[in-house]
């Protein structure tokens, strides 16, 4: 009986050992098991609801959301990925060509005062003031071309002239009038059409080596009248062996 009496303290002793061990093992969780069962009424007005940060285990102190100003590079960059590309800027409408700059003008072209011609008369003007030819039948206009007439070294001579050759397809070359082909005033160009000769090498034909910008603005030729393709075709076709021609340095 006595050595039973004797165990149960030890028993005791070892049941409490193992406890204190377990508590040992939880850390710091009994502060926090304790603190649930008082409350001095000083709750933390906080996402936890009414327990105070001093109530809560490490773990619920972790941050749980991912700050903003994290997010803020990442939000950013994906914005940026989704969002539809730019729309370049829209082109400005293309301007009306040479044929059509010469249509408007139709309406408003009248001969220059002082020249004279039959009722009917197919004739040709050469203005080189405004750098245009008109195909006239008497008083009417039928045709405005925008052309480039004779820089200022090589003026298309003014007067009145007739056209005395027409050649469909022709090799202009400047030695045939003194000047070598690779000198500083010297030309050779080929296929040059529809070309009608009017004073002596001087003549209305198809310039396909100057740029559209030069066509009713720039004086660039060594004294031929030079037509875009359309145009001089339409200048073939209009006259013939006799047509007048009438170079003039004045009107609007």
């Amino acid at each position: 009986m006595r050595a039973v009496g004797f165990l149960k303290p030890l028993r005791l002793l070892l049941l409490g050992l193992v406890v204190l061990e377990l508590l040992a093992l939880a850390g710091l969780g009994l502060p926090w098991l304790r603190g649930l069962g008082s409350d001095d009424g000083a709750a933390s007005a906080s996402p936890t609801g009414g327990l105070r940060v001093s109530q809560l285990p490490p773990w619920a102190l972790l941050p749980t959301t991912v700050p903003e100003s994290d997010l803020y590079p990442f939000q950013r960059a994906l914005a940026e990925a989704n969002s539809p590309e730019p729309e370049p800027d829209a082109a400005p409408p293309p301007g009306p060509s040479i044929e059509e700059i010469g249509a408007q003008e139709l309406a408003t072209t009248v001969p220059p005062p002082g020249i004279t011609f039959a009722e009917g008369e197919r004739w040709i003007l050469v203005n080189t003031a405004t750098q245009r030819a008109v195909a006239f039948e008497g008083a009417k206009p039928v045709r405005v071309a925008l052309v480039t007439t004779g820089m200022p070294s090589w003026v298309t001579p003014w007067g009145e002239y007739h056209v005395y050759a027409r050649v469909e397809n022709e090799t202009m070359d400047s030695t045939s009038l003194g000047y070598p082909a690779d000198g500083p005033d010297g030309w050779h160009v080929e296929d040059v059409l529809w070309v009608q000769h009017f004073n002596g090498p001087i003549t209305i034909h198809y310039n396909y080596w100057r740029a559209e910008s030069y066509f009713g603005n720039v004086a660039s030729s060594h004294g031929c009248v030079g037509m875009r393709y359309n145009d001089a075709k339409f200048f073939w076709d209009f006259a013939t062996i006799g047509t007048r021609v009438v170079v003039v340095p004045f009107g609007g």
